[in-house]
């Protein structure tokens, strides 16, 4: 039976904290099941905003490896290095640009974002990003892409670029369907936004913190800003309480409402309360943790060259479908 193709990737810029285990990694894993999963790092991708070379290399190797703790099979699914299939992403980049107009692009709001957070950066490859995510895309000719909130006006030029491409050249380029991501937002330990790689790291849980690490973290974090004193009534509800509102996403739910009338009624204090989120979070990072410890870097670099040979074989498909049908004689 063949399945539905899938693509998704991901940005190798730094430790992933719990945030990214729910938001995508968790995700992922369940996808490698149902679909024709190819999940590719992007690497090349992270040229736009982090341009030196030091520890690329590294990083490349350590998201396979949380990639591989969380549970991807490489049997299961194509996991790749997006810079394994440069030559031919980078080709269909081009020819892709040649049907993007460049005003549609200046107009995107995610470079107008990054262009005026990076005044001293603005480069090209911001402004093509969309395109060379679509080369992504149309390189393993998938049917969905799997994509955050934040990504859709991407998929949306992608879209866009397939009916250009296909009115001129033929019906070649699928138009790609969005698959959602999962849109939990793990709220900030400063009660700031969400988790995020660029907030300072004491807000984070990251998915190599220890327990010790965790508890820590976990005791400065925002609470119930109207409660002073362990007597009075505490406000435990999304909006009124920064640690209540973590335990909806990790703690079940009869013990959130055991949590809540205890604070209501000052029966639990702050720091109780934090305590028992802390065991709940440990009880997410130290079993990744162990499994990452397993697994080393040999066997990241394995995955990612079994995923590059699957990858490379339907990259060439594609170019040489595309090379045809633009009419390049290849001499």
């Amino acid at each position: 039976m063949i399945r539905t193709g899938l693509v998704s990737g991901i940005r190798p810029t730094g430790e992933l904290h719990i945030g990214n285990y729910y938001g995508a990694l968790k995700g992922l894993v369940e996808l490698q099941e149902r679909y024709d999963a190819r999940y590719f790092i992007a690497d090349v991708h992270s040229l736009t905003t982090h341009p030196k070379p030091d520890g690329l290399r590294g990083l490349v190797v350590e998201t396979a490896r949380n990639y591989l703790a969380a549970g991807l099979d490489p049997e299961r699914c194509t996991l790749y290095a997006q810079s394994s299939v440069a030559a031919e992403v980078c080709e269909l980049h081009a020819y892709l640009s040649m049907v993007m107009p460049l005003g549609e692009l200046l107009r995107v709001p995610t470079f107008k974002d990054k262009a005026k957070r990076h005044p001293d950066n603005v480069n090209y490859g911001l402004v093509g990003y969309p395109v060379l995510m679509a080369a992504d895309i149309f390189l393993v000719r998938t049917e969905l892409v799997m994509v955050g909130e934040d990504q859709l006006v991407h998929l949306e030029v992608a879209r866009a670029i397939a009916r250009r491409f296909n009115q001129l050249y033929g019906d070649l380029l699928p138009e790609p369907q969005p698959l959602v991501g999962n849109a939990a937002r793990i709220p900030s330990l400063s009660g700031q936004g969400k988790m995020s790689k660029s907030d300072d790291p004491a807000a984070c849980i990251g998915l190599g913190d220890d327990e010790r690490t965790v508890e820590e973290k976990t005791r400065r974090a925002l609470s119930d800003p109207l409660r002073a004193y362990r007597h009075q009534p505490g406000h435990p509800t999304e909006d009124g309480c920064n640690v209540f509102r973590l335990h909806t996403f990790f703690t079940g739910e009869a013990e959130r409402e055991e949590i809540a009338a205890s604070c209501c009624e000052a029966r639990i204090g702050c720091i109780d309360c934090k305590k028992r989120l802390a065991e709940r979070l440990s009880g997410i990072v130290e079993p990744f943790r162990r499994r990452k410890g397993s697994i080393g870097e040999a066997d990241a670099l394995d995955a990612l060259r079994l995923g590059r040979d699957k990858a490379k074989e339907a990259a060439g498909r594609t170019i040489a479908d595309v090379r045809r049908a633009i009419g390049l004689q290849m001499l």
